[in-house]
């Protein structure tokens, strides 16, 4: 005669195992989703009816490009800026061609493109963007500065294509607002450096 927990033990241990399985599926599924690549996001206001909100994200993709006869590696960031203002917000921004980090053994170069990112491109490799060599091999495929008139109550979002010349990791990038000047935060390893490069002014 069987006793009794070789009878039923073993269909209640599949059982457990099969809501432990589908529970971690869930569980990894819910993280994908909510996975939304940003860094950092920081509101700049006067009032709460008054506010920029600049969102960041983190890079993603990346690779090697030959320049010059150097080598670069690229990473792929966005920034979102959010007009929560009741005016008109003109966007300028330019960077130098050529960037160095302090220690002057490395430098980079950011290079606009005229391809638009979007929310949709989130979860995408390089966000969406393609042919990204181009951007420093060509001319004519990306823009010297980038500019934007950002109404009332609406978000831009732009891509900020970074190529570091003998990088160090992480990397981390960025841009902040100060009085109405624009500067960009970026890191590598231990190098962080903070680059004038433009700003936001208010049509009334």
């Amino acid at each position: 005669m069987k006793k009794p927990d070789q009878i039923f033990y073993p269909k209640y241990s599949l059982f457990a195992v099969c809501l432990l399985t589908l529970m971690s599926l869930h569980s990894d599924a819910q993280s994908v989703q909510q996975r939304n690549w940003v860094d950092t996001k920081v509101t700049y206001s006067s009032s709460a009816k008054n506010a920029i909100i600049i969102t960041n994200s983190l890079p993603r993709g990346g690779g090697i490009v030959q320049h010059k006869g150097k080598e670069y590696q690229y990473f792929i960031f966005w920034t979102s800026i959010s007009n929560e203002t009741p005016s008109t917000v003109e966007l300028d921004i330019k960077f130098p061609e050529i960037n160095f980090f302090p220690s002057k053994e490395s430098h980079f170069m950011v290079a606009f493109t005229k391809a638009n990112m979007t929310l949709e491109k989130l979860e995408l490799f390089d966000y969406g963007l393609t042919d990204v060599p181009s951007l420093l091999k060509s001319e004519s495929n990306r823009l010297k500065s980038l500019g934007n008139k950002i109404v009332s109550k609406t978000a831009y979002w732009f891509y900020t294509p970074v190529f570091i010349h003998k990088t160090k990791w992480p990397v981390r990038a960025g841009l902040i607002l100060k009085d109405k000047k624009l500067f960009y935060k970026i890191t590598a390893g231990a190098d962080t450096v903070m680059v004038p490069c433009g700003g936001i002014k208010f049509i009334h």
